[in-house]
């Protein structure tokens, strides 16, 4: 029986019960602990803003699918796993599955569309820890609650369940959630904010101090009695003029500053261990004091929990989806979460001004990727260096794409002019070659063995006709210093 009712946990909280708390848990009773996490976000609003902190850092990140090769059926399957991620829901997920920060696990159900001839995912649905349990020999395997097996459960159905584990410290998982770090502070801030109040209760308001003369009958003290109350209350009162009342200031001991500081102690433990510095929450307002090695530290829980909630994506969807519409593959898309890093775009410029003339081989590729440009396609508008004439331009990618070939900017590059004729030099290399080789073929096929070839050889050479040779050569040499020409300034 999975029931959605838990008892509060947090409510009267005391050190022995919170220990009992945490050891059950960690013993394979988890389920006190999950409400007691659970009540612990709905109830610290500072616990509760660091740990947003945590996940959005990840869920908000760039989402791209990666092919593992440029092969076709790489990346058909690639495209097909960026589909899925375009869909509305996905993000939805990357939050649900970080819920596991907190609690140690969490586990999403997918929802597959089987109406048409490829399954898809056509939505998410966030599953209940409490629904769940660890298997009692490794604390680690995940298993389904069942009424028929309430000790063990079941096993989870395959490619149904997306299943995160975070490793935020190494050990069963149940006890790497970041509620059971915080859980001490949390309990040690709620007597703090408990006796905060009862301080202010008793001392926040002056002390009324009400006098009456010696011989004063039992109704004159009420009178005097409820007067000071309704003072206290309403602001107002009267009483007779022989009566007396004396407002005392509240005392200045210094001790009122004791329970804030000791909150906001418990609040940066807390903010350490979630987000591994404090400058975001208390450092000088309009400053985070050292700001690159606090966001340093930051980026570093935020890439690794990235990297990890990656390996869950690939295990627990990207694989089931393949599998279940192109078969079991050797390898598989990746969907990767990462912050595009700045790139200095003027030192790159300038870097690459003065190595490519050098000789520096750099694919256009990369460099855009570095700038986050994308591949233009071959009929784009595409930018040109000063002085090239863009009618020109038009006017060879136009006969290019005549003779079927692709419009390519390189084209007017000396380089590749020099290749497109040895090209074209090597097409005619068999009749060129004929008059040289066929003799030697004539003499290999008429040879009796090696000695007799070896024989013959001396009198190939009087056979041989060169000039065709010669004259390919000579053309190709002329057009090359032609075209050389036509480029120099």
């Amino acid at each position: 029986m999975r029931t959605i009712w838990n008892e509060t946990v947090a409510g009267g909280l005391t050190p022995m019960r919170l220990a009992a708390v945490l050891r059950d848990a960690a013993d394979g009773d988890h389920d006190t602990y999950l409400t007691l996490a659970e009540e612990m976000e709905e109830r610290d609003l500072h616990y509760a803003c660091e740990l947003s902190k945590r996940k959005l850092a990840v869920s908000r990140l760039p989402i791209t699918v990666e092919s593992y090769s440029d092969a076709s059926k790489d990346v058909e399957m690639a495209d097909a796993v960026r589909d899925i991620v375009r869909k509305p829901g996905f993000r939805n997920l990357l939050k649900d599955m970080l819920d596991a920060l907190g609690k140690g696990f969490s586990v999403c159900e997918i929802m597959w569309d089987r109406s048409s001839k490829r399954w898809t995912p056509a939505g998410y649905e966030w599953r209940d820890p409490h629904f769940f349990l660890f298997d009692h020999v490794s604390l680690s395997k995940i298993r389904l609650r069942d009424e028929e097996n309430m000790a063990e459960g079941i096993d989870l159905a395959a490619y149904k369940f997306i299943r995160h584990l975070p490793r935020i410290k190494s050990g069963i998982p149940i006890r790497g959630g970041i509620a059971r770090i915080a859980a001490w502070a949390w309990m040690c801030k709620g007597y703090t904010i408990k006796d905060w109040l009862a301080f202010a209760e008793v001392f926040g308001m002056p002390l009324r101090l009400g006098k009456y003369q010696a011989g004063a009958s039992e109704d004159d003290k009420a009178v005097l009695r409820m007067a000071v109350a309704n003072l206290g209350s309403d602001a107002a009162a009267i009483f007779p003029a022989s009566m007396e009342v004396e407002l005392v200031e509240a005392a200045k001991a210094g001790s009122t500053d004791f329970f804030q500081l000791l909150a906001d102690y418990l609040d940066a433990q807390v903010s350490r261990g979630i987000l591994g510095q404090t400058a975001t929450t208390q450092g000088t307002p309009g400053k985070l004091g050292n700001e690159e090695a606090q966001k340093e530290v930051r980026e570093d829980i935020r890439d690794d929990d990235a990297e990890q909630l990656e390996a869950t994506l690939g295990r627990d969807l990207v694989k089931p989806f393949i599998d279940l519409n192109f078969g079991p593959q050797e390898n598989y898309p990746e969907v990767q979460l990462r912050m595009a890093e700045k790139e200095d775009v003027v030192a790159l410029s300038d870097s690459l001004a003065k190595l490519v003339p050098l000789g520096l081989r750099v694919e256009q590729s990369v460099i855009r990727d570095k700038l986050g440009l994308p591949d233009p396609d071959d009929d784009a508008e595409i930018l040109t260096a000063p002085g090239v004439s863009t009618q020109v331009e038009e006017a060879i990618n136009h006969a290019l794409k005549v003779a079927g070939r692709s419009p390519l900017r390189a084209a007017l590059n000396r380089e590749d002019d020099i290749d497109r004729y040895a090209e074209e030099a090597l097409d005619e290399w068999q009749p060129v070659m004929r008059p040289l080789v066929d003799p030697i073929r004539e003499a290999l096929e008429a040879s009796a063995d090696a000695a007799d070839f070896q024989a013959r050889l001396a009198g190939i050479f009087e056979n041989q006709n060169p000039e065709s040779l010669v004259d390919s050569l000579a053309e190709a040499l002329f057009r090359a210093r032609l075209k050389g020409a036509e480029n120099v300034d």
